[in-house]
């Protein structure tokens, strides 16, 4: 959905306050998306707080401020369609305006190698992707995609479902954080185009499986441990099967429990690990943040 399709919608159904919700990287942009609703007759309500995906939804704050819509900008629902909210959300995607061919001849030489390649996106660059599937199609390539084509940092569904098929991914992107999920969920080389910075390289996992390693020692070894929980809408999972397993294993468990988790959140608190139940990528990619380890809950069932 374009904002301006959105704005149409909210007019039709008399909507006057509107929730504003978009990701750090549209922050620059809220003033003039804010004006923008404005001068259509609706009342932007900016909310500051970082927003991650569609498992982000702020519809109780919403509704707090006497909101009647929640405008959802830079992602859609993908992963989240089964997400219930007390009132309407408008999702509106956000595309970066690059085409990535400066990038392409770069493509071509790092899968030279590879025939069967499975194509991937984040949201942002979707445009891109269709630049890149069609050039590689054109250079003879086999080029694998399902459904969308999209990717989360939490659902690699779109991925997964032909690895199969394909003898490498390339992931359309910005930085490894798509990649880098990917990587770690299939056994095929993975190699990310990061938009942004018209690069293409390969992902290597080595340093997080050591770290992933080492930390489920840790757990092993651990008495006090604090499985972590979120209270973002698309994040409550039931805690209380994953405390009862952690206890079986002979473990003090502490329920902690947050909405954006930081370092400051956890300072003073004397726990040997620390098990994650929330976004899953935390324990991707806050491994080295934190002086707690942490391990996933999907690790303490392996």
């Amino acid at each position: 959905m374009e904002l301006e399709e959105a704005v149409e919608e909210m007019k039709k159904k008399g909507i006057k306050r509107v929730f504003v919700q978009l990701p750090e990287g549209l922050k620059t942009k809220s003033l003039e998306i804010a004006d923008f609703l404005e001068k259509n007759g609706l009342e932007p309500i900016i909310c500051l707080e970082n927003t991650y995906g569609a498992c982000d939804l702020r519809d109780e704050e919403a509704l707090r401020l006497k909101c009647e819509a929640i405008l959802h900008l830079g992602h859609n629902e993908f992963g989240f369609e089964w997400l219930k909210s007390k009132l309407s959300i408008f999702y509106v995607e956000w595309f970066s305006d690059k085409n990535g061919k400066k990038v392409f001849e770069k493509i071509k030489e790092a899968l030279k190698n590879f025939e069967k390649i499975g194509v991937v996106y984040s949201i942002q660059y979707k445009k891109v992707f269709e630049n890149v599937v069609e050039f590689l199609r054109n250079k003879g390539k086999k080029v694998f995609v399902s459904g969308s084509g999209q990717i989360i940092g939490c659902n690699l569904n779109n991925a997964l479902s032909i690895e199969k098929d394909v003898e490498v991914f390339l992931v359309v992107s910005a930085g490894k954080f798509h990649a880098l999920g990917l990587a770690l969920k299939t056994s095929k080389p993975v190699y990310v185009f990061d938009v942004e910075m018209n690069e293409v390289q390969k992902i290597d996992t080595g340093k997080y499986l050591k770290i992933k390693a080492w930390n489920k020692k840790i757990l092993e070894e651990s008495k006090n441990v604090g499985l972590m929980v979120s209270w973002k809408k698309g994040q409550i999972k039931d805690f209380e099967i994953a405390k009862k397993k952690i206890e079986s294993l002979n473990k003090k468990v502490y329920v902690l429990a947050f909405d954006e988790l930081n370092e400051s959140l956890l300072e003073g608190l004397k726990l040997d690990c620390l098990v994650n139940l929330a976004c899953p990528r935390i324990s991707v990619d806050d491994l080295e943040r934190f002086k707690i380890p942490i391990v996933d809950y999907l690790d303490v069932l392996s």
